[in-house]
């Protein structure tokens, strides 16, 4: 039975509205695709700028107080220089490379890593360590320097480092530093008056250390003292901005990240704040503090070559 052509029309009619409905739904599927994926793209791209920005903020922060801190709690002769700063997710990572000035001399001293986040949790990693050889004796790694040992004048210890009798017998080419620990305590203008002045002075320690008659088992490292940095006239100035000259003045840099501290080292203050000293030259210039009578402990540092 042949269809009339109003049936014919009418599915011809029923396809083309099919298809036409598919293409609107088509369209429609699109245009919510392309729009959600403006809408990704923004959203993306507003979190990659604002963890940019709030990461690079704190990292700035962090940079800002470790420079702070290292105006009065940095290891002797020792320098920090902020190589790079990369950011992640949430997250963000600090490379400092460190290294000693001794005399004009510079010796590598290791890299410090600082991982930190959005909240301000970090975790610090460093690729150097030390090695101890004996109850006076203490080498640095991964350079193989020696690391120089102090003694806090109010505490006991069964034995004291004496590298006086070690350095004699150096050759005269060579630079090195080496840490004096006082018999007590003194102020800056007193030992900067009191030591011989073929020694170049380069760092004081500050006594932060409560009183005490009882041995202590081992002598401190440089590594986290407080102390007051003088830098060597040479090359020690232009690689720092430390304007710390007297004991006010790192009082006040100390104020600024740790208040706890200020309040026992003024009252500490009328007795002198200065137990140690650093001092940097040949042996000879170095041999000059042999048999002071301030002088109850004497250890030896890094070692350069003079030329």
């Amino acid at each position: 039975m042949k269809k009339t052509n109003d049936e014919l029309d009418s599915i011809f009619d029923e396809k083309s509205l099919h298809r036409t409905l598919k293409k609107a739904k088509y369209r429609a599927i699109l245009r919510t695709v392309f729009i959600s994926a403006l809408v990704v793209s923004f959203v993306i791209g507003l979190f990659v700028k604002g963890n940019n920005y709030f990461i690079a903020s704190k990292g700035d922060k962090i940079t800002d107080r470790i420079i702070t801190e290292n105006q009065v709690r940095m290891s002797p002769n020792t320098y920090t220089n902020t190589d790079s700063k990369s950011i992640g997710v949430l997250k963000g990572t600090i490379k400092s490379a460190a290294f000693k000035v001794i005399e004009d001399k510079v010796i590598p001293w290791g890299t410090e890593e600082i991982t930190y986040d959005l909240f301000g949790n970090l975790n610090v990693s460093f690729s150097m360590s030390s090695t101890i050889v004996n109850d006076t004796t203490i080498y640095h790694i991964p350079n193989g320097q020696r690391e120089m040992l102090f003694y806090v004048p109010k505490y006991k210890y069964k034995l004291y480092a004496n590298d006086f009798d070690m350095i004699k017998d150096y050759p005269n080419d060579k630079y090195m530093e080496m840490a004096i620990s006082f018999n007590k305590n003194y102020t800056l203008k007193e030992v900067q008056k009191m030591l011989p002045t073929s020694a170049h002075q380069t760092w004081y320690w500050v006594d932060n250390y409560a009183k005490s008659t009882a041995y202590r088992g081992e002598p401190e490292s440089g590594r986290w003292l407080l102390g007051i940095s003088k830098p060597s006239p040479q090359l020690g100035i232009k690689l720092t901005s430390n304007k710390v000259k007297t004991e006010a003045d790192f009082l006040n840099e100390l104020q600024k990240t740790d208040p706890g501290d200020v309040k026992s080292l003024k009252n500490r203050q009328k007795n002198g704040l200065i137990i140690g000293v650093v001092a940097t030259g040949t042996k000879e210039e170095l041999l000059s503090l042999r048999n002071k009578p301030y002088v109850k402990a004497a250890s030896l540092g890094a070692v350069v070559d003079k030329y």
